[in-house]
């Protein structure tokens, strides 16, 4: 396999960008990621065989996921902004960081990752509020990781991925650990301005059938620690289902779910 970069090149060049995600290149070289999601990938549940699925990577940052599809057979598409001025940020926010320097973290690791890893997988730059047919197209798997916490409005990023998933889509957020039945959801947005909601496990799957999914399957939830050993957010991951037909065994569908949820808290506020 012809390389585009010597060893020295690719290190040079790695070690010039702020990585999120932890990602193996050539010639051993791995990339300083925030997080290392190679020790949390079983938690997601992906498929080991993807072969002849076309994916859809929501928010994609660096590129793990996308690679790891990729990697294991799948047609995949990955979304992303590219300016940072498009994320939910509110007046609270505060940054060091120049304006350009946050838009190289938002698009020049995965363009370097997809270069050395001589990746076909197709980069778009589509907000997660304008997921449609029409901008991305249909895909049989999405998958949406560490996104929604970030959103002021994370239902319609869901009605979204909703209306462009023909089989599945894997959502995976920070939870707020909890014993309530209520489905409910801290508010974090008054803090630093770019986290805004952490649902329950209740209220994550509640917000899935709210976007016109059929059912979910609860699949993990664990601590996403970052990279250095810190502790990290507590996450939740499941499974929604387009459609009836496409439903688990266990998966629990909207009806049960919404039953289930008035006889726990009742139905009226």
């Amino acid at each position: 396999m012809d390389m585009e970069f010597t060893r020295e090149e690719l290190r040079t060049r790695v070690s010039k960008l702020g990585w999120y995600h932890t990602i193996e290149l050539p010639y051993g070289i791995t990339t300083n990621g925030e997080y290392d999601h190679r020790k949390y990938l079983d938690f997601y549940d992906i498929p080991e065989d993807l072969s002849g699925k076309s994916v859809l990577d929501v928010g994609a940052a660096s590129g793990f996921f996308s690679f790891e599809f990729e990697r294991r057979g799948g047609n995949v598409t990955a979304t992303d902004i590219t300016d940072w001025a498009q994320l939910d940020l509110g007046p609270n926010y505060k940054t060091h960081h120049s304006k350009s320097s946050l838009n190289e973290f938002l698009t020049e690791p995965f363009k370097l990752a997809k270069k050395a890893l001589q990746s076909k997988v197709e980069k778009k730059s589509v907000s997660s509020y304008d997921l449609s047919p029409e901008t991305i197209g249909t895909h049989d798997i999405v998958f949406c990781g560490s996104v929604l916490l970030h959103l002021m409005n994370p239902i319609k990023a869901l009605i979204g991925i909703r209306n462009v998933t023909k089989e599945y889509a894997i959502i995976a957020t920070a939870i707020a650990p909890s014993s309530n039945s209520e489905p409910i959801a801290l508010m974090k947005g008054f803090m630093t301005g770019d986290v805004w909601w952490i649902p329950t496990k209740e209220c994550l799957q509640l917000m899935a059938i709210s976007a016109g999914f059929a059912g979910v399957e609860w699949i993990s939830d664990f601590h996403l620690n970052y990279r250095d050993g810190r502790p990290g957010p507590y996450h939740g991951v499941l499974r929604a289902y387009s459609s009836a037909k496409n439903c688990s065994s266990s998966t629990i569908s909207a009806e049960d779910l919404i039953a289930r949820q008035n006889s726990c808290v009742g139905s009226s506020l």
